[in-house]
């Protein structure tokens, strides 16, 4: 598989095993979303998972949520 991106590789593919078992793919209001748990019920957003560019604008990389 070849990779056409500017992201860098250690954000493709973390490096330390525990960075990623504390993400996770959850639905927010229909949209599939990877996020990394911060703590109590808080989730930072690490990548939007949808094909409509309105989930794009809704919801940003780094941005914090409440998962009920």
């Amino acid at each position: 598989m070849i990779l056409y991106t500017i992201v860098p590789e250690h954000f493709i593919y973390p490096v330390d095993e525990h960075v990623f078992h504390k993400q996770q793919i959850v639905s927010c209001n229909g949209v599939a979303m990877v996020v990394e748990s911060n703590g109590e019920q808080g989730h930072a957003i690490v990548r939007v998972l949808s094909s409509d560019p309105q989930d794009y604008l809704r919801y940003q990389p780094g941005q914090q949520i409440w998962i009920v």
